[in-house]
């Protein structure tokens, strides 16, 4: 039995032994027996890093334009025969006219990359006639027949004017198809400087 704790105790004394000199030298008993009886350790790590692959979005680019000195005639016809204010009444008006085209949401337009090539299907590229402004309203001349007493010009003037802006913008649309096909023009060669400048090349379809 005493040799018992006699064993007990030379342990203990042991273990503490050991403790103080971890402590006092700084290493541990865990790599002692890593190294004499082997384990598992991190050596290193290796890194690769996958292709880049970018596919351009467009950028939304339109195309403004200005008129200056635009001129409309409104015309209006008063027949107030009881103060005897019969007759016409015309006024030539100057403004300046401005409208936008462009691609109201380019980031429906469909892209497609293989390699270094972007595909992209032209006909979804749908331009259109994103604002239109009339301001800058001068009065040039009044005129009016012998009869006219009171022309009283701002009674009508102001619904011409929402007129003349309702067909400023259907004669847009109708008429200056070349600005569309201009400004189209213009948005994909905006689109093929910006894959250039990435080194890729734009292949419309």
């Amino acid at each position: 039995m005493k040799k018992f704790f006699k064993v007990v105790l030379a342990i203990i004394v042991s273990v503490f032994v050991l403790g103080i000199i971890q402590v006092a030298f700084q290493f541990s008993i865990s790599d002692i027996l890593k190294d004499a009886f082997g384990g598992t350790e991190l050596k290193s790590v290796s890194i690769n890093v996958g292709q880049e692959f970018i596919i351009p979005k467009f950028e939304i680019v339109s195309q403004d334009n200005h008129h200056t000195k635009n001129q409309s005639y409104i015309e209006a016809h008063k027949f107030e025969w009881w103060r005897l204010n019969i007759g016409d009444v015309g006024i030539l008006i100057e403004y300046d006219s401005y409208y936008r085209l462009g691609v109201r949401n380019p980031d429906l337009i469909p892209l497609e990359r293989i390699g270094d090539i972007i595909y992209v299907d032209e006909s979804a590229i749908n331009v259109e006639l994103l604002d239109v402004k009339i301001n800058n309203f001068r009065h040039i001349r009044t005129f009016k027949d012998p009869l006219v007493i009171n022309n009283n010009a701002e009674e009508y003037i102001f619904d011409a004017i929402n007129r003349i802006e309702r067909e400023f913008e259907d004669n847009i649309i109708i008429n200056n198809q070349r600005m569309f096909d201009s400004a189209k023009l213009n948005f994909m060669m905006n689109y093929e400087n910006l894959c250039r400048a990435l080194g890729l090349n734009v292949v419309w379809r």
